[in-house]
Formats: structure tokens, sequence, C-alpha cells
């Protein structure tokens, strides 16, 4: 397990979205990739993350 990952159940959704978000950020700064022009669509994946942050302990792609 990752030291700074909270078990399963403990990570509220605010906390779950502010860490999808600075994932995702670090994640475009460090490759070649670049976000979706459109920004709701980049934050309903960012949320999604977040959610099975949340549900399932893991981020996965929503």
């Amino acid at each position: 397990m990752a030291g700074d990952r909270e078990m399963k159940g403990e990570l509220s959704q605010d906390e779950a979205l502010k860490r999808a978000k600075q994932f995702s950020e670090k994640y475009v700064e460090r490759s070649p990739y670049a976000f979706f022009p459109e920004a709701e669509v980049v934050e309903l994946v960012q949320q999604g993350l977040g959610e099975n942050e949340v549900k399932h302990g893991y981020r996965y792609c929503p």
C-alpha cells in the first residue's frame, strides 16, 4: 500500500477530488499529454477518479 493512501472509506469526497486533481495535473505536467480542451469534461473525469478512490480505494478510470 502507498504510504499516504488512506484506507477505503476514510477519505472524504472533497479530499479525494483534491487528490485526483493534483494527480492528473502532475501526470499531464510530466508526460507528453495535455488535458482535453473542454474543462467540463476534465472536471467530470477528475470527479470520477475521486469518487472511485472513495468507493474502491483506487483511482480507477471512470
